[in-house]
């Protein structure tokens, strides 16, 4: 398996929290799910730990797989996983065993795989490994007008190797929301940390917002999943806050985003009127409260930032509407009046005239 085959399997989901899922369907593909998804070790140097890897044959036809062993690091600040060919100075393959390195599953089947780690005395700090399963033979499930198989699927593992001078640092590089004002919501904040430290960490906590006297309206989750982040990488998590009326939703088509010509998700505003009290307006505040392990305890990280939400055509509108009826009673209360005094003078020359009989 070449770099660049590995390469080309990047997965859609977070790093440290893949969801177990089929390979591609196609005609003579591999289909295998694999579970659990992440797997995340702690141990000292020099001890033996061992996990469990479980594969399913999804297809339809019996399959031949091998496990190969391959490292993973993190691409760019998305959370993806890029998997790597081991180097020639690698020598994490060295520490693995599994109880069978080849096996054959029938459709539907299920086979848990032991997997035993003889970390050394040398070890500290992490070691990410990706172990792939993929076909013992590929060309035997070929047919003749094929010269690839599409497929396989790899289960990421997390050791670390526990010394007491691993350094574990978080810091927050960025947070905002992707506009300064708003007239309705969502509003979409950004957090991007860096880990400045020696091995993986899982940082999480919430976004409190408040509006005025600090009186909290709302609690938004970050890194719910608790995905870790690489040493000397940056992941960017986001949490949205849609609790609102009006709000903007994504429109979807069969499951799907719909694209506008420039490829962003289009949007229509959804009007829930049971929802009317929660019409926002004015200055918001929202306050970052992290916190992650450092091997003794937990340490906190936070930010702030303010927005503000300003319903322009709803508020235009309203004031229209009053002027508009401020102006209506006013007539009303003018024509009223011309009319008494009308009708006062008329009431004072006919009763002048009378005087005068």
């Amino acid at each position: 398996m070449t770099h660049r085959s590995l390469i080309s399997l990047l997965f859609s989901m977070t790093v440290f929290f893949v969801m177990a899922g089929n390979a591609l369907a196609q005609d003579g593909s591999l289909r295998l799910v694999t579970s659990p998804l992440p797997i995340s070790l702690v141990t000292p140097p020099g001890t033996t730990i061992t996990t469990e890897l479980k594969v399913k044959n999804d297809g339809i036809e019996e399959e031949s797989l091998k496990i190969d062993i391959l490292k993973f690091d993190a691409y760019e600040d998305s959370g993806k996983p890029e998997l790597m060919d081991l180097e020639a100075s690698d020598t994490l393959d060295d520490w693995v065993t599994f109880s069978e390195p080849t096996f054959t599953l029938a459709p539907q089947e299920w086979k848990t795989i032991t997997v035993t780690f003889a970390v050394p005395d040398t070890a500290a700090f992490g070691y990410y490994y990706a172990f792939v399963f993929t076909r013992a033979n590929p060309e035997a499930n070929l047919a003749p007008e094929q010269t690839a198989v599409v497929g396989g699927t790899a289960t990421l593992v997390l050791l670390e190797a526990r010394v007491p001078d691993a350094k574990r640092e978080v810091q927050v590089t960025e947070f905002s929301t992707d506009q300064t004002m708003y007239e309705f919501l969502p509003t979409t904040f950004t957090i991007a940390l860096k880990n400045a430290g020696t091995v993986h960490v899982a940082p999480r906590g919430n976004i409190f917002l408040s509006q005025g006297n600090d009186k909290e309206i709302a609690l938004l989750e970050v890194n719910e999943a608790k995905g870790n982040i690489l040493p000397n990488s940056t992941r960017v998590f986001e949490a949205a806050w849609t609790d609102g009326f009006p709000v903007y939703e994504t429109i979807l088509e069969n499951d799907a985003t719909v694209l506008d010509e420039e490829g962003q998700p289009k949007r229509e505003l959804r009007w829930d009127w049971q929802q009317a009290s929660k019409l926002r307006f004015g200055k918001y505040t929202a306050k970052l409260l992290l916190v992650y392990d450092d091997g003794t305890r937990d340490v906190p990280i936070e930010g702030v930032v303010s927005f503000w939400v300003v319903p322009w055509r709803l508020v235009g509108g309203g004031i229209f509407i009053a002027i508009f009826f401020l102006i209506g009673i006013y007539n009303r209360f003018f024509s009223i009046t011309i009319f008494n005094y009308d009708f006062f003078i008329i009431l004072v020359n006919n009763g002048g005239a009378g005087g005068g009989i």
